[in-house]
């Protein structure tokens, strides 16, 4: 049972005409369908992902490279004493305290 493969280009264009326009009626719908698809998969992907908790291990890894800043206690005693002694660093002071986040 061997099928002739000789694709003639004349036999295949009245069929190919014929297919275009069964189906070029859908081909609108079927285009927006693929999109929403995509779409869909898309969201469904991103929503998984950004559900998923870190491992226990990554967690202890992160928690073991981040490094906790130390204070040196002179450095602390000795701004506390420059605070004290000047009335304008007593204000810039009070000035950071009140609002953080002004420059």
């Amino acid at each position: 049972m061997t099928k002739n493969i000789n694709l003639n280009l004349a036999e295949l264009k009245p069929q190919l005409k014929k297919a275009y326009r069964k189906f070029s009626k859908h081909l609108t719908f079927t285009v927006i369908l693929l999109v929403l698809l995509a779409y869909v998969f898309m969201v469904w992907r991103i929503s998984s992902l950004t559900a998923t908790e870190p491992s226990p291990e990554a967690e202890a890894a992160a928690i073991a490279e981040t490094a906790i800043p130390k204070i040196d206690k002179k450095a602390v005693e000795r701004i506390l004493s420059l605070e004290e002694s000047s009335q304008e660093i007593h204000s810039l002071f009070e000035e950071a305290r009140n609002n953080p986040f002004q420059e």
